[in-house]
Formats: C-alpha cells, structure tokens, sequence
C-alpha cells in the first residue's frame, strides 16, 4: 500500500479492564510513527470504570469509598477533560490514533476533535433515520456542538456538563464527549458514546456540585432514550463507515494489535496506569525507566 494513501485499521475489542484501555490507546499512539496507517478502537469497559483527566485531583472530582465499594477501577487519562464514569455494557468508548503528519493535526485542538466528532453524529444520524424511517424528522437528528456555542465554558469536574466542541448532541442532550492529546509523534482523541444513561450512576460516584446537579438530570441522555431497539454491531459497523466517510480514508481493514503494541501496552500497565503515583498523583513513572 502506498503511503499516499490514507489507511485505517480498525481493533473491534472487547471489554477490559479500564487501566489496560488507557495503556492500549497510549501504546497506539506511541507506535504510530512505525506505521504507516492509522487505527481506530472500539471497545467497551469491564468491570466498570472511572477515569478522571490528567491533571484533575482524585479528592476534588470522585468519591473514592464508593468507587471501591462498588468494585469499579479508577484510573487517570492520559489525556485532559475531566471524570467520568464508564459503566460496564452501557457505553461504547472510541480512540483514534492518526499521524502527525495528518491534515487534522494542522488543526488546532478544539477544531479537529470537532471533525473527529463528525463521525459520531453521522453514525447515530443513520441509525435515527434507520429507528424512524419516513416519521424522521431533523430535530431529532445528532449534531456536533463546534465552536461558536462554547464560549462559556464550565469548570465542572464531571466531563458530560462540560460544553466542548466534540460534544455529540440531540436536542439539546449530550450524549458523547471526548478529549484528545498530542504527544508521541501522533494524535489520540478517545471518547464516548453513551447507550444507556442513569443519572444517579454517576452521582453515586463523581462529585457534582449542587448547582450542576440539574444539569446532570436535563442535559444528558443515552442512545436508548432514542433509538428503541439499538443494535450494538449495526452502532459498531455504522461507527466504521461512517470514520471512513467523514475523514476521507481510502482503505479500512479490520484488524489487531501488532506486537510491539501488546508488549508496550503491558508495560505501560505495570508501570503506569497500575501505578498510585499515577491513579492519585499524575506522577509518570514510565518516562522514567
């Protein structure tokens, strides 16, 4: 294949463990520069996780006790954006690793997570028009909030009730966020898309302030408070095309983990996502060894 041409591969994976997710997407975005396609993952979380960003502090954004009591993982991004909460077979997660090389990377930030986001709002757009047929009407269609509608930005510790550019909305509701980082010789934006959504989940388990509590209620949904009977592989194999349709890849193929990502992957999480001075502290031992 030449290197002209724009390749995708594609890692349907399964649900595992939040710390070794973490550590797979950074091992991709690690190994980009010795690949000569880019890769998009899908997968799902198990047991059920919370991850908080980089730099947000443990004892200001989670409820560790319950994060415990109830056998969930916490684990720290290597991105920024702020907690969430990943329930286990309620959310499908998303990452996406291009080159540096790669026109979005001549974007900035909030700009090309907007365009990546894109691809989210086309997917669902076809499963509503699929849900709704000739009852379809364009107000219940997904859209990406983009950059004119964010200029007051929330500091909330709860990444859903933050407004940013990649947000996937419908009717108001955000029902898929992401945060990207650029490091490593490459792009990685990973996120979410919400199927089923229990506001008193995440409460259980993030701290909300009583004045953004409301939002939590009004300003969230899941795929299911839309689409009845949702399919996960129609979602998945609509996700697929839908990343080759809107960034203009010439060629997707299915694939998996090479193996120096799998041996990366591994270190990095014995070294750093399973490591306290990371979970609690942002502190890097990897960079170190």
């Amino acid at each position: 294949m030449s290197e002209s041409r724009r390749v995708l591969r594609v890692i349907i994976d399964g649900a595992r463990d939040p710390r070794m997710n973490m550590a797979l997407d950074e091992a991709l975005a690690r190994a980009r520069e010795r690949k000569n396609f880019d890769t998009l993952r899908i997968y799902m979380w198990l047991p059920s996780g919370v991850s908080i960003g980089r730099r947000q502090r443990v004892e200001d954004t989670v409820y560790l006790d319950e994060i415990r009591r109830r056998g969930y993982v916490l684990v720290r991004r290597p991105t920024g954006g702020a907690a969430l909460l990943h329930p286990q077979d309620k959310e499908l997660t998303y990452s996406i690793v291009l080159s540096k090389d790669d026109p979005l990377y001549k974007l900035d930030v909030s700009s090309s997570a907007a365009k990546i986001a894109e691809a989210i709002a086309h997917t669902i757009n076809i499963l509503l028009k699929s849900e709704r047929g000739s009852s379809y009407d364009e107000i219940y269609s997904a859209s990406v909030r983009g950059l004119p509608e964010i200029s007051n930005i929330s500091s909330a510790g709860f990444c859903y009730i933050n407004p940013g550019s990649s947000d996937v909305m419908i009717r108001g509701r955000k029902i898929s966020g992401s945060a990207q980082r650029r490091d490593w010789g490459s792009l990685l934006q990973h996120g979410t898309i919400l199927l089923k959504y229990d506001p008193e989940d995440f409460l259980s388990v993030l701290r909300v302030s009583d004045d953004d509590k409301r939002d939590v209620f009004e300003k969230i949904a899941g795929l299911s408070d839309f689409i009845k009977d949702l399919s996960l592989q129609d979602l998945i194999d609509n996700l697929i095309r839908s990343f080759q349709k809107v960034l203009k890849y010439d060629h997707v193929f299915i694939g998996g983990f090479d193996l120096d990502e799998i041996v990366l992957a591994k270190k990095l999480f014995d070294i750093k996502y399973s490591s306290e001075k990371w979970i609690f502290y942002g502190e890097d031992l990897y960079g170190e060894v």
